[in-house]
């Protein structure tokens, strides 16, 4: 284990019930642990739910796969064929960032 990863300090913080109850709830929407959450809230990181990230993790995955699949020969479609082929590629991208929560 890394010594940067260890977290040697507590932070003990009063909650109501329904408090609770809602913190518990993100926490399992975003497929985090309570402290988890917590430590990215007190951190002002954004919170990724995990299922989010491997969206974003999918459709970059088919980002690279359609330019891998991209033809060589320039005859095979128009030019707003091509234009339209690497918008679809930038949208896909943007949509990563998106669910990344990144510019």
């Amino acid at each position: 284990m890394d010594p940067q990863d260890r977290k040697p300090h507590t932070v003990r913080v009063r909650l109501t019930t329904a408090q609770l109850a809602d913190l518990r709830h993100q926490a399992q929407a975003a497929r985090k642990s309570v402290s988890e959450l917590i430590r990215l809230r007190a951190t002002l990181q954004p919170v990724i739910s995990r299922a989010d990230d491997t969206a974003a993790q999918r459709i970059d995955q088919l980002g690279r796969l359609l330019k891998h699949l991209y033809p060589k020969d320039k005859g095979w479609a128009t030019g707003e064929d091509r234009r339209r082929w690497w918008q679809l590629v930038e949208e896909l991208q943007r949509t990563a960032a998106i669910l990344r929560r990144t510019p």
